[in-house]
């Protein structure tokens, strides 16, 4: 469907050896089950998947979903590629945690695109039965796993925390469509 073209290559460069093979790995698990997906939404789903962490190696607001979603924007992605960048993973939780204004997610927001809840259900399962170097998880073990690495009282531990019954939630949703 989607391979990790030279452009797609290019963006996932800068990461770490271990961020670009977790990227890739959710690529390839969200092209495992974009069948799935209305098939307006299949490319999209993909794309986001391989790119939804590229926002680590912009500089720019300093907080990743948004960083990546504003360069794909600068480079002609979709807005629907954007949108599930920008709200990947439960970033909403994360930015309320870090003091980031919720107007900046304004921008990355569609309006009527059927299965768009989807879509950013089944790319939140796709990133959390994912390691931080590809390997498959449970959502149990990878919150666990990003739990372990960062301190309690943290920004991401913190907001991991707060956030793990919306993560369990559309893990649900995306393995009760599979």
């Amino acid at each position: 469907m989607v391979n990790v073209n030279e452009e797609m290559a290019k963006l996932l460069a800068p990461l770490t050896d271990s961020r670009r093979a977790h990227s890739i790995a959710v690529g390839r698990r969200m092209e495992s089950v974009a069948e799935l997906l209305p098939e307006h939404l299949r490319v999209d789903a993909v794309t986001a998947a391989y790119l939804h962490d590229v926002g680590y190696a912009v500089p720019g607001l300093g907080f990743h979903p948004i960083d990546g979603a504003r360069l794909l924007r600068s480079l002609g992605y979709s807005p629907v590629v954007c949108h599930l960048v920008a709200f990947h993973t439960a970033s909403v939780v994360e930015a309320d945690v870090r003091d980031i204004d919720p107007g900046v997610f304004e921008e990355f927001e569609v309006e009527g695109v059927a299965g768009l809840a989807l879509a950013d259900d089944f790319l939140w399962w796709a990133d959390l039965s994912t390691g931080p170097a590809g390997q498959a998880f449970t959502v149990d073990e990878r919150i666990d796993e990003i739990l372990s690495r960062y301190e309690a009282g943290s920004i991401v531990h913190t907001a991991i925390s707060r956030s793990a019954p919306l993560l369990r939630a559309a893990v649900q949703r995306a393995a009760g469509s599979m």
